[in-house]
């Protein structure tokens, strides 16, 4: 190409009257044919540089990817060690270059966090959607796989300890316990009613236990959306457990207990609030007071992973097992965050999941129950 036909090119692509000079003397340096190559090198690189990491400001970063940079290191340390299928890890076995572990989890943060197609993400990225989708699918089987380190119940007494004295209102508690919908696109033709819920949208239901610092201590997610949570609750693996082994597989003793609302069924291991009959009496109102002030932590919850994966918020996917990996890779993501003391306070999504509330049963298991919640209803009062 002749030196000319390079400065019209600039011309065409540059509007810096210095860009154009500074055209001019290199090409009387330099074979002109380098230097349209080196002109293409240096301004057609994606948003997304191979540098990223001293490229980008950490509060950018942060706002981009919606973790810190010290968290994300931290996470491709993880990623990398459980990555026993070396998915992060491919050999060079000729054509295009592998993708390296850092963009590959930068592509599929950016996945989790944002609503946008794989066909915007790969152009961002400089890859197609088909890889895109692969590193999506590859680092959502990794989540999977790291689910029992960073989501799990409290194992010892210290644990125990630690997670009671961080609900300062109500006596004894080992967790709060909420469920939302999460709403999807296509579910099968054969069960479309089962997945339409109180909104008159497809969903499916995720149900989790939260301690007191916003840290999840399990996860039930898949069960169709036009379930009460009361149905998803009895169907849960928490409560099978509890029938198979009794309530001492999950609670050290009777006093301890989880905190729920109306929709969930009063028992000896979980505490509900007194349901309105005309009126509720002093005792009860206070009661009930210390209870939701408790409780509101697992509503928060929903609010923060919805506002920072907010692919959570509607998963446009093909296949309920598929949407049921998104959300539970998003509670991974959640736990892991705050476990590196990575809070997220902004953006936060209204999630509201208000129902009908059940009528308490009257077998011994209830009354029980029922005396539990009076004794410490009274020992409220008293502390006030």
């Amino acid at each position: 190409m002749e030196p000319l036909g390079v400065i019209n090119l600039c011309e065409q692509y540059f509007f810096d009257a210095d860009e154009l000079l500074l055209c001019n003397w290199i090409l009387n340096k330099t074979n002109a044919t380098n230097l349209y190559i080196k002109l293409r090198e240096t301004y057609y690189k994606g948003p997304i540089e191979e540098d990223w990491l001293r490229n980008y400001h950490d509060i950018m970063f942060f706002r981009f990817f919606r973790i810190q940079k010290s968290t994300f290191l931290n996470l491709l340390n993880v990623v990398l060690e459980n990555d026993n299928h070396k998915l992060m890890r491919k050999k060079y076995h000729g054509g295009n270059l592998p993708i390296p572990p850092e963009k590959a989890l930068l592509t599929f943060l950016t996945y989790m966090a944002t609503q946008e197609s794989l066909l915007s993400i790969g152009q961002r990225f400089g890859i197609v959607p088909s890889t895109a989708m692969n590193i999506v699918n590859a680092l959502l089987y990794i989540m999977l796989k790291i689910k029992k380190k960073y989501i799990f119940w409290p194992r010892t007494d210290e644990e125990v300890e630690h997670i009671i004295n961080g609900f300062t209102h109500y006596p004894n508690v080992l967790g709060a316990i909420d469920g939302s919908q999460i709403d999807i696109k296509v579910v099968p033709h054969t069960q479309h009613d089962s997945y339409v819920n109180r909104y008159l949208r497809h969903s499916i239901n995720a149900m989790v236990i939260s301690t007191a610092e916003k840290i999840l201590t399990y996860v039930f997610i898949g069960f169709p959306g036009s379930a009460h949570d009361s149905r998803v609750f009895s169907n849960s693996t928490f409560v099978q457990n509890i029938a198979t082994h009794g309530s001492q597989f999950y609670f050290p003793n009777e006093e301890c207990h989880i905190l729920g609302d109306s929709a969930f069924p009063l028992k000896m291991w979980m505490m509900t609030p007194y349901k309105r009959r005309p009126a509720l009496n002093r005792i009860e109102r206070q009661h009930n007071y210390h209870l939701s002030a408790d409780r509101v932590v697992v509503e928060h919850i929903f609010a923060r992973i919805k506002g920072r994966f907010r692919r959570v918020i509607f998963i446009n996917t093909y296949s309920i097992s598929k949407a049921i990996e998104i959300t539970t890779a998003a509670c991974v993501l959640h736990n892991f965050c705050y476990m590196n003391k990575d809070q997220w306070e902004d953006e936060l999504y209204e999630d509201v999941n208000e129902q009908e509330f059940i009528a308490e049963d009257n077998d011994e298991e209830t009354r029980r129950a029922q005396l539990k919640r009076n004794r410490i209803a009274r020992e409220l009062l008293n502390n006030v």
